[in-house]
């Protein structure tokens, strides 16, 4: 008898290259990088995907090796498709590869300097700080589009964004300009050419945490759904995607992961349909608990602004929900978790439409539902379907409150008033 593997083998025949560098167990191009440095490969594992169906496809993999120039654990990144300026390129059986090894990021120049703890007391001193760094670490990284660094700099911490050049100005600009009116980080200077804005670290944890461990108590539902509601008019050229926009490509890339589940795809784009109301409200743009910092009950903060802008009502509300719903089954209190998420449901459905809410929480959680491919969970097909299987209730949720609207009320239940 033979056993299938009835794991899914996600393909892309527009992009040469893609299953050596997804399937294989050590894709030849990495292989190249190690033996150029004059070592051998021992354990690669890996830890991100980010692709664009036949446009695009870049991975990230944790790779151990024992002597030569890349002893010890590195962090490579391999790329197809579109290949950025500058990237070395190795020649790859089926194509072109770019290639780099952290922090060498040819789209993030600043990345290597925002770990170099002597160029980070440099750029503090020349921002005007008297602090001294003392050591760096790398806490998030999306190759080609961002990292954050935290930097112990005497008895305080800093986080460096590090950012394409061209996108700094902006980002600065938005912590400057909320820093007045909201607690966020704020901005202590920027450097144009490398891409770094310094924040100085707000105190507190970050509610995800709290969540997570079950530690009580967390910050009321008033309280934080009045942290969105107090967001200051941005600037008329920031502006926020609501969850209905990015829907299309994001379907498309589950639809290519899982083409078995087109049908129940399709059928959820179809009930969510678009937003027809106006891009009128303020949005933090990426609303979930672990951007809000606490203290106990209390709010101490906001952070990752970098999508502040116009949005539609509904938009934040729809974000948090989305995130508090995937959050509940691994925290040590699901109840109370979910319990939270139905005490801002109940706030935002008295502040914007209660049927559009919903259809934004379902995109949003089809939004999340790519996550699990992204980070190469090894049950990514299991975790993709279950995700897909919440934004259908979100959808059910949606279609029964209209269906209720819908349905007259009969002449006995006026009785009972």
């Amino acid at each position: 008898m033979t056993l299938v593997d009835a794991r899914p083998h996600p393909t892309d025949d527009a992009l040469p290259g893609f299953d050596e560098l997804v399937h294989s167990p050590i894709p030849g191009p990495v292989e190249a990088i190690y033996a150029r440095a004059g070592t051998e490969i021992e354990t690669l594992r890996p830890i991100q995907a980010s692709w664009r169906p036949g446009q695009s496809l870049t991975m990230r993999y944790r790779i151990t090796a024992n002597r030569g120039d890349l002893a010890g654990s590195n962090d490579i990144v391999a790329v197809i498709g579109e290949l950025p300026e500058g990237v070395s390129v190795v020649a790859g059986p089926d194509g072109e590869v770019g290639v780099w090894v952290l922090p060498d990021d040819p789209l993030l120049p600043g990345l290597r300097s925002a770990l170099d703890v002597p160029t980070v007391s440099k750029l503090l001193a020349d921002l005007g700080s008297s602090e001294e760094a003392s050591a760096t670490r790398l806490r998030a990284y999306r190759p080609g589009r961002r990292a954050v660094v935290q930097v112990d700099a005497g008895s305080s911490s800093l986080f460096l964004k590090v950012n394409p050049p061209s996108r700094v100005e902006a980002l600065h600009a938005k912590h400057r300009f909320l820093a007045d009116h909201i607690p966020v980080p704020d901005s202590l200077g920027l450097s144009p050419d490398l891409g770094i804005v310094v924040m100085r670290a707000l105190p507190g944890a970050d509610l995800r945490a709290s969540l997570r461990g079950g530690r009580q108590p967390f910050p009321s539902p008033e309280a934080l759904a009045s942290i969105s509601a107090s967001l200051p008019d941005p600037h008329p050229e920031w502006r926020s995607w609501s969850p209905e926009e990015t829907l299309p490509g994001i379907v498309d890339l589950l639809v290519t992961l899982l083409p078995e589940e087109e049908g129940r795809l399709q059928g959820l784009v179809d009930e969510i349909g678009d937003d027809p109301g106006p891009r009128d409200v303020a949005v933090h743009g990426d609303f979930h608990e672990a951007q809000i910092l606490t203290s106990g009950a209390d709010l101490v903060g906001l952070i990752d602004v970098d999508t502040f802008g116009w949005g539609r009502a509904g938009d934040d509300g729809a974000t948090m929900l989305a995130h508090l719903h995937l959050l509940a089954p691994g925290c040590q209190d699901p109840r109370a978790v979910i319990g939270l998420a139905r005490s801002l449901n109940r706030i935002w459905d008295a502040s914007c439409e209660p049927i559009r809410l919903r259809l934004k929480t379902a995109a949003h959680v089809l939004g999340l539902a790519t996550g699990p491919f992204r980070v190469q969970s090894e049950n990514w097909p299991e975790e993709t379907r279950y995700r897909i299987a919440v934004a259908e209730q979100w959808v059910d949720s949606a279609r029964r409150l209209n269906e209720s609207r819908l349905t007259p009320v009969s002449a006995s239940s006026h009785n009972h008033h």
